[in-house]
């Protein structure tokens, strides 16, 4: 029976609408997902604001070269009497105040602000060095987790493949039965594998949605957007990664690292201020300006008085002074700060001494891990062909007659294991090599 022209109109418009939908579907790359996990991260934030405190403790410390400048004014009264040098006793109430500006500048310090200013923009390099440890943080996360969906995935459709044949053969098994050609054993065997097959399935799928979830919080996402992965990892630099020369990637990897850099910029940030803290031994040369006036009013005897501008315009008076310091003795403040000093350099030398180690240790492992793995993978790719082989034969076997339903499904289930760790295998090479690659290159490019 034809449907209706209208149902039908309907039916392609659902139909277009269904495939629009799957084919809009949007797929995320590992660098989208990394790009996305550095925009969202919090911590990210809050040290970006502890960068711009450092900007300003620059700015604040090259103002220290421009002079200063006040204005003052004091206004005050006295009651009471004095006496004078003869003796003589008498009231001397009055009111009086006086109004100027006020200015000094540094004309010599031996480099001290000069020194400072360097300092200030040394930790504000660390500081950014520290934000690079942490985005680097972050983005191994990420990969680690990408790569462990994709992993979860391909488990996943192992074991979907799995339950698909489990339950073609139930189907079998269940006519047969019905025919009388098959027992009960066999029929309730093939349940019970059908079961087995379907747990395995669910705990695949419920390790893929937890890594989809892992992978979601690494980049900070809400649990309701849509997250699918790529297939295929877009990295030209697999395709020819090689490790034959160990020493260029130890030390490619020792200078492309963050928080080596940041020991360095602390350390000659400390030499700096070593030499601002030694500048305070010599003297120093200030100069100094003052322009202002005063005013006095006698309140007891009213003589003399005269109006307050009048007073300001004739009491008017400059002043440029010029002060040289000589440090004498300060209980040795400056010998103790520079033993600080040298005490924090010596201690930042010997974490930079055991960062690189730690590096050089790592490096070490994923080496040692990525040899391992590729030696993994290519047994197990072996191991993998000769069980498909089997089980094809195992298979024939079956429907043969020759052998029992329970030999097929232990054929089946050693098949289903290789494979899963053929994956792992394959995957573990996968995220070893990006890593090395990334601490080498300090990116994915």
């Amino acid at each position: 029976m034809m449907l209706p022209v209208r149902s039908f109109i309907c039916l392609l418009y659902l139909l277009s609408m269904s495939l629009q939908q799957v084919w809009s579907q949007e797929t995320w790359d590992l660098k989208k997902c990394i790009a996305i996990a550095l925009d969202k991260n919090r911590s990210l934030d809050k040290s970006e604001w502890g960068l711009k405190s450092k900007e300003v403790d620059i700015r604040a410390a090259k103002n220290e070269r421009l002079p200063n400048l006040n204005a003052y004014t004091n206004v005050y009264t006295n009651f009471g009497q004095s006496q004078d040098i003869f003796g003589n006793a008498a009231r001397n109430d009055n009111f009086n105040g006086t109004l100027g500006f006020s200015s000094n500048y540094s004309i010599f310090n031996h480099g001290k602000i000069k020194h400072t200013i360097k300092k200030e923009e040394l930790l504000l390099a660390a500081g950014q060095e520290d934000l690079a440890i942490l985005k680097r943080e972050i983005t191994i996360r990420v990969m680690q987790r990408f790569l462990n969906t994709m992993l979860q995935r391909e488990i996943s459709h192992a074991k979907d493949t799995a339950l698909v044949f489990a339950e073609n053969q139930l189907q079998k098994v269940r006519k047969s039965n019905e025919l009388g050609a098959t027992s009960l054993t066999i029929l309730y065997e093939a349940e019970a594998n059908y079961a087995r097959e379907k747990e395995k399935s669910a705990q695949a799928h419920y390790a893929e949605d937890k890594a989809i979830l892992e992978l979601k919080q690494a980049m900070g996402l809400g649990v309701d957007v849509e997250l699918v992965v790529e297939d295929q990892l877009d990295f030209p630099f697999l395709e020819t990664f090689e490790t034959h020369n160990k020493s260029a990637i130890f030390n490619r990897s020792l200078d492309a690292h963050p928080v080596l850099k940041k020991y360095n910029f602390l350390n000659e940030s400390l030499l700096f201020d070593k030499k601002s803290i030694a500048a305070q031994r010599y003297p120093t040369v200030d100069a100094s300006l003052a322009l202002g006036s005063f005013y006095f009013n006698n309140l007891t005897s009213r003589i003399g008085n005269i109006p307050l501008f009048r007073q300001f315009q004739g009491n008017f008076s400059q002043q440029i002074g010029l002060s040289i310091n000589f440090p004498i003795f300060n209980k040795h403040a400056i010998k103790h700060a520079l033993q600080k000093n040298q005490i924090q350099l010596q201690e930042n030398l010997t974490q930079l001494e055991m960062e690189k180690e730690t590096i050089k240790q790592e490096l070490e492992k994923y080496l040692l891990d990525l040899a391992n793995f590729e030696n993994q993978y290519v047994s197990l790719s072996q191991i993998t062909e000769m069980s498909k082989k089997a089980f094809a034969v195992s298979l024939k076997s079956y429907e043969a007659g020759r052998i029992s339903i329970y030999d097929l499904h232990v054929s089946r289930s050693n098949l289903l294991a290789v494979e899963s760790e053929w994956i792992q295998a394959k995957y573990n090479v996968l995220f070893t090599q990006i890593l090395i690659h990334y601490s080498m290159h300090g990116s994915l490019d």
